[in-house]
């Protein structure tokens, strides 16, 4: 039977085994995400080539439709579990990971972002969930987290910092 001393070692290897899985999550993302040509305009050149005075460029925030809504709770609950299904693929591979990794990402996407989440996080978990959906070989629109097209300069910082304050180990 066990004892309170055992589930507690239980539960601290548990969430242990959680934070390990974000980390991988997030080291697998950040390793394997193409690297950034510098940014483009709305004109499609890049930012040495200014695009003709005459041609407004919009604001990457004003033209983001928002994502679907989710409480905090909702968002972190969801993530944990892609978390561990990024654990399983990481270790074992095979088609049944695969499969438990796209329902895991589909269910986090689906499940909204929460509004304490900025468009700079926005754009650093779009980086994160589109690399999870690279990684088994399919694509995801940035509107589909409410980020916008281009990867918002900090992004990666703003949702470390948001899973940090809002989602803790």
């Amino acid at each position: 039977m066990p004892t309170s001393t055992d589930r507690s070692r239980a539960r601290l290897v548990s969430r242990a085994a959680g934070v390990v899985a974000v980390l991988a999550v997030a080291a697998a993302v950040f390793v394997l995400r193409p690297v950034d040509d510098g940014p483009v305009t709305a004109a499609g050149t890049d930012a040495t080539t200014a695009p003709p005075a005459s041609t407004p460029t919009p604001s990457p925030a004003l033209s983001v439709p928002p994502p679907a809504s989710a409480t905090d709770e909702e968002f972190c609950a969801e993530f944990r579990r892609l978390a561990e299904s990024q654990g399983q693929f990481v270790s074992n591979g095979g088609d049944t990971s695969v499969d438990r990794l796209r329902a895991s990402a589909d269910a986090l996407v689906a499940t909204g972002v929460p509004d304490a989440m900025s468009l700079p996080a926005r754009s650093g978990y779009y980086t994160l969930i589109s690399g999870v959906y690279d990684s088994i070989g399919l694509e995801l629109a940035p509107e589909e987290v409410g980020a916008p097209g281009e990867p918002v300069a900090g992004g990666d910082a703003a949702f470390a910092s948001y899973m940090g304050q809002y989602c803790p180990p």
